[in-house]
């Protein structure tokens, strides 16, 4: 289900620090950041829940952890239902609403960004309107309406509290950078979660997401939002129409008798993946090495593959003990762009590549999730 987060106050969404002393938001929320927020929904409104309660999950000792306990408060709960199913919800990342990711093959004129964008997949680097002379650059962020868009973000500075004291401690100002409107007066974000349904949302009366929600932040509500399923036969199409446009392409020297077609990570993908900095691979290898690592079918071969990687490290909170750090991993930055070609027809094609739920691990918190690309930089 589709549904849309109603912000009431500014969010926090976490990100990198800096320095020490400087927070700003990132303009997206995790999936993994919504589940924690639907978790604390839940905790905090069961009768039941022991904050000193340990719970065994799959060989580890968890805290803070949702799940039916079946005893006598759960019987007339109204989470009741949300809180049996909570494990198997699927979660989508948010982004502000009507946005789009720009992929890493989307470029811009370096002279005016309003001639528009172009697609290296199936446009010559040139720009559309300055023609042969129109120099063009790598485009990233998202677009709306055609246009760069940025959210609205609100500068705050902060004082720490003494916790002895109760008052201002001296030398220790903060300063947070938090999203204030994604468009117009509006705050507002959307995406999925798969396994919810309408009688689950009118039971959440409101949510708090991100960082410092004790002092006000992150205040939401949510919403169904209610939308068609995309037709099989268009869908079919648009692969036709990138394939047969991409071939058309003399820079591309594609083969005539093979099938091309493209993916974007609308998420970071999460991989497991350990590389030896020491060993030197070729352009064959590397190919070869990813089509491994995102465990795709051989019958669907990587041919160009446009990304970003970096490393990540965040913090889990149902962990038991003092060091509540996660494993460092690294992450494929959405937007990237894998190119493949195959021998298949493109119903096959199509027909593998929806039965996937994602790339790399933590599907289930969206990380990974991708959408069949068609050159067209704001799909």
């Amino acid at each position: 289900m589709r549904v849309r987060l109603n912000f009431l106050s500014p969010v926090i969404l976490g990100g990198r620090k800096t320095a020490t002393n400087y927070i700003e938001s990132i303009d997206y929320i995790q999936g993994n950041v919504l589940r924690a927020a639907l978790a604390k929904y839940i905790i905090n409104n069961c009768r039941e829940f022991d904050e000193n309660e340990i719970v065994n999950v799959n060989g580890e000792n968890r805290r803070n952890w949702v799940y039916y306990r079946d005893r006598e408060g759960c019987q007339n709960c109204r989470l009741k239902k949300l809180c049996k199913k909570f494990s198997s919800l699927k979660f989508s990342y948010f982004y502000p609403e009507g946005v789009h990711i720009l992929p890493l093959t989307a470029m811009v004129c370096k002279l005016d960004e309003s001639h528009g964008y172009i697609d290296l997949l199936t446009h010559k680097r040139e720009c559309p309107k300055c023609g042969k002379d129109g120099r063009v650059e790598a485009a990233t962020g998202y677009i709306k309406d055609n246009k760069k868009y940025n959210v609205k973000k609100m500068f705050l500075t902060k004082t720490e509290i003494d916790n002895y004291t109760r008052t201002s401690k001296d030398g220790n100002l903060y300063s947070v950078v938090a999203v204030s409107e994604t468009s117009d007066n509006k705050n507002c974000f959307t995406g999925y979660i798969y396994g919810l349904d309408e009688e689950d949302l009118e039971n959440i009366e409101e949510l708090r997401v991100g960082k410092y929600i004790s002092v006000g932040y992150g205040k939401c509500t949510i919403e169904p939002i209610h939308e068609e399923d995309k037709d099989r036969e268009d869908i079919l199409q648009q692969l036709e129409n990138f394939n047969n446009k991409y071939k058309s392409l003399s820079l591309n020297n594609a083969d005539k008798e093979s099938n091309y077609f493209a993916i974007k990570l609308t998420a970071d993908a999460m991989l497991d993946i350990s590389i030896d900095s020491t060993e030197y691979l070729t352009t064959e290898g590397y190919i070869k090495l990813w089509q491994d690592v995102l465990k795709i079918d051989e019958k669907y071969k990587i041919h160009k593959m446009y990304c970003e990687t970096f490393n990540f490290r965040g913090f889990d909170l149902s962990k038991v003990g003092t060091d509540i750090r996660e494993e460092p991993v690294v992450m494929m930055e959405k937007g990237s762009v894998i190119l493949f070609k195959t021998s298949e027809p493109l119903s096959n094609v199509l027909d593998y590549f929806e039965n996937l739920e994602g790339l790399g691990k933590e599907n289930e918190n969206g990380f990974g999730d991708f959408v069949f690309y068609f050159g067209g930089v704001t799909q």
